[in-house]
């Protein structure tokens, strides 16, 4: 493995040959000096016809690698200097121009005014773009919360699923470990440090084959010329009928957090800091029909939270060919909840109360993380010929105390206790490189490797004694290699790209040094794109990829968790991965979705909360049960009303089919949904807009669970001065209080209903303020070495 593994990179490395026609020059101002991110496009003559761009480098140096030799026009433009066009003939391979200056024009920088902006939705051909920064219900919220506005994702028990697809990857800045609960992460990190979420449905073969899709979060990041940054303060307050829902506190949120950039010379330099401070709950009735009694259940979840979350960086352009980068982040999570259960039991046949008791669940748990990233860029030319190298190490450690106290009607108790601690330690080496062909094609290929081990001990005790049953020490080692290749290629109205990806997983597991998981497979993803351009707004694209979703270590582990005195749930050694074939037919409207049709077939789909009945116990597994069928109509519509009203609203038409057996009865259930979600800004002035968003959901189907019908409002309004440096917002979520779970399981001798109530419903604040130069362009549009990192969206297993 080893030595091919050599030989494909040297293979990527070496020499090729192509037949190339390039136009090359330089951009200066009238003082001679180079301009950097001029941009340099070239048209066909005859008919105006885009057929390259570029930017200028630091040097004022650009290259344009043209299709044909003919005749062409060339506009060179620069914020605060005049557009320039003139002819260019290109008759032989390869012709250097004349420097060309640029003349200043009469306004300064602090006079250029910026009103255009993106809007809340982008469609790209292989992904969706969701321009949070813009949006101004997101402001006081969470990371997870902003997931919700999502169109297409649903956040229910805290889980983030795709609607019809499953559980998608998701990635902060282009890294994430599927071995820690990112969940957790996702509710520290505030929306105001999100400058965008890009959505991918169905990746390609560059990214790993892991998940039904991937989410990338990106944070902000600036890199205009000198110092800048910003500071942003969110706070917020439930609002809730505390004696309706049994509430006995208030619950509140505090998030500073700073941004701070420096880029000078050949430097680039950034950090942030956030400190997160917060109080939230969960409350969930249940009731569960196990014969000959009926067990009503109400539980009740609130907690503490207080996280610091750090990131520091630097980029180093060495010359116009090699940038190197490196990225240290991590976060300290302290967390503390107090989980108060009653239970009554009745008799089925006459309602009659046989017991009641209670249990108490104090839980703390400490969670870390350090994670380091070196990167280094290389730029043989300015034709797009690069090498990318990454070096990636993270170390996770979680450590759970939770005391189980069961009280018995006529006061009696016993203690039981849960002891976790879980260390993580994973790193990544990856290698992408990219070859521009002639005619506008391109080809990428690529290497990867991850080694990870997680070492997972849970000690339990019943009565201050250890239970040897359920106490484990369960250790998890995973090796993934991967090789990529994947082709592109531009005609006059058409793209097309073609992958594959090769994958080979190796797996152990052991339990107190019994191996319960030995495994070793390789696997095929192949993947492919066609967009065929209409004409100037319209656009449609063909999408099919194969993907996978591996067993997490999680899941895998044997260890019985107690949730209280009647509920527990249980990993599975013997899981096996799923399989999914993928695709989507989709038409674009000013690169904006409009219209889309989507199909889904999993094998072996990996139940997350398969139930079963232990005695009096309800648990809850992870089960390989079912072959599952999806298929989805999405139809969005941009709003537009005069200069003022703008935004977007989008329904799903939903159908999930499950085809399984289960606990030695056929499972075969399918059902329709439909979804509605909608964002719509209104701009009073320039500084002042309102905004309205929200989703409904009719009752769905999702595994065992028929999920009954949701969905929130929320309004905000957002004001700003000093031109646009200080933002207030005032923002109102789920006014309504409709963003609720109510679901049941019917199946076999298995009956339960259960309704969640979570802290959705509130009232934020949000202040920010940008200081620094802000008018020059963010480098994060900029293919920087951590930007591109970002942008690939490599999973780091």
């Amino acid at each position: 493995m080893k030595s091919f593994y050599l030989a494909v990179l040297i293979s990527v490395l070496g020499e090729v040959v192509v037949a190339q026609n390039i136009i090359s020059g330089k951009i200066t101002d009238q003082n001679n000096n180079p301009i950097e991110m001029a941009s340099v496009v070239l048209r066909l003559a005859k008919d105006s016809v885009l057929v390259k761009s570029t930017l200028s480098n630091v040097q004022g140096n650009y290259q344009l690698v043209v299709p044909l030799l003919g005749h062409y026009t060339l506009d060179i433009m620069a914020l605060g200097y005049k557009k320039l066009s003139y002819p260019v003939s290109l008759n032989s391979n390869a012709i250097q121009l004349q420097a060309i200056a640029l003349q200043s024009t009469n306004n300064t920088l602090n006079e250029v005014i910026v009103t255009a902006s993106r809007p809340f939705l982008e469609q790209n051909p292989d992904k969706l773009v969701i321009n949070v920064e813009g949006s101004v219900t997101a402001a006081g919220s969470s990371a997870m919360e902003v997931l919700q506005k999502v169109p297409g994702v649903l956040v229910s028990d805290d889980k983030i699923s795709l609607v019809g697809k499953g559980s998608p990857v998701v990635y902060i800045d282009g890294r994430q470990s599927q071995y820690t609960d990112v969940n957790q992460l996702l509710k520290d990190i505030s929306a105001s440090d999100i400058r965008k979420i890009e959505l991918i449905s169905n990746p390609g073969s560059k990214y790993d084959a892991a998940g039904a899709a991937v989410i990338n979060i990106v944070l902000k990041k600036s890199g205009s010329l000198g110092t800048n940054g910003s500071l942003a303060y969110t706070s917020g307050i439930g609002i809730y009928d505390n004696e309706k829902l049994g509430l006995d506190q208030t619950f509140m949120r505090n998030n500073p957090s700073l941004t701070i950039n420096n880029r000078k010379g050949k430097m680039n330099t950034f950090a942030s800091y956030g400190f997160v401070n917060r109080n939230r709950f969960e409350r969930t009735q249940l009731n569960r029909d196990i014969s000959p009694s009926r067990f009503e259940q109400i539980n009740y979840k609130p907690n503490d939270v207080q996280s610091h979350n750090y990131k520091l960086g630097l980029d180093y352009y060495a010359n116009d060919k090699n940038t190197f980068g490196i990225v240290l982040k991590g976060f300290n999570r302290n967390g503390s909840g107090q989980a108060q259960s009653t239970t009554q039991q009745f008799q089925l046949s006459d309602e009659q109360l046989n017991s009641k008791f209670f249990t108490n669940n104090n839980t703390t748990t400490e969670r870390n993380n350090f994670s380091g990233n070196l990167n280094w860029k290389h730029s043989f030319d300015t034709t797009g010929r690069e090498l990318n190298m990454d070096v990636d190490y993270s170390r996770f450690k979680v450590n759970t105390n939770s005391l189980i106290v069961n009280t018995l009607q006529d006061g009696s108790f016993n203690n039981n206790q849960q002891l976790v601690n879980n260390p993580v330690k994973f790193g990544v080496v990856k290698v992408d490189y990219t070859l521009p062909l002639a005619h506008l094609s391109k080809l990428e290929l690529g290497a990867k490797t991850s080694l990870a081990t997680i070492d997972s001990y849970l000690q339990f005790r019943q009565r201050n004694a250890i239970d040897p049953l359920r106490s484990t020490d369960f250790l998890y080692k995973e090796n993934i290699n991967a090789l990529y290749a994947s082709y592109q290629k531009k005609l006059t109205n058409w793209d097309i790209q073609a992958g594959l990806r090769a994958e080979q997983t190796k797996v152990k597991g052991s339990d107190k040094a019994i191996e319960v998981l030995n495994r070793n497979y390789v696997q095929l993803f192949p993947s492919f794109f066609l967009t065929r351009k209409i004409n100037n707004k319209i656009a449609t694209v063909l999408q099919y990829s194969r993907r996978v979703n591996r067993p997490g270590y999680q899941q895998q582990n044997p260890f019985i968790e107690f949730l209280d005195s009647l509920t527990y749930t249980k990993g599975n050694p013997t899981l096996r991965p799923e399989t999914a074939n993928q695709y989507k037919l989709s038409v674009t409207y000013q690169n904006q979705p409009l219209f889309s049709l989507s199909y889904n077939d999993t094998k072996d789909i990996i139940f997350e909360n398969a139930p079963k009945q232990d005695g009096n116990l309800t648990f809850t597994t992870v089960e390989n049960l079912a072959q599952f069928q999806n298929f989805t109509a999405e139809l969005n519509l941009p709003i537009t009303i005069g200069k003022k009203i703008s935004g977007f609203g989008g329904n799903q038409m939903v159908y999930n089919y499950y085809n399984a057996n289960y606990l030695g009865a056929p499972y075969k259930r399918g059902k329709w949904n439909w979804m509605a979600y909608w964002q719509i800004n209104y701009k009073l002035i320039s500084s002042f807009s309102f905004e309205v968003s929200g989703y409904y959901m009719t009752q769905f189907l999702q595994e065992f669970l028929i999920i009954e019908q949701r969905g929130a409002l929320n309004l905000a309004l957002r004001k700003s001065f000093l031109n646009n440096k200080l933002k207030l917002s005032l923002s109102g979520n789920d006014i309504l209080l409709s963003d609720v779970t109510r679901a049941r399981i019917q199946f076999q001798q298995i009956n339960v209903n259960f309704t969640q109530y979570q802290d959705s419903r509130s009232m934020r604040f949000g202040l920010s303020y940008s200081f620094g130069n802000q008018k020059l362009k963010d480098s994060s549009n900029r293919k920087t070495a951590s930007d591109d990192e970002a942008n690939r969206v490599k999973n780091t297993q």
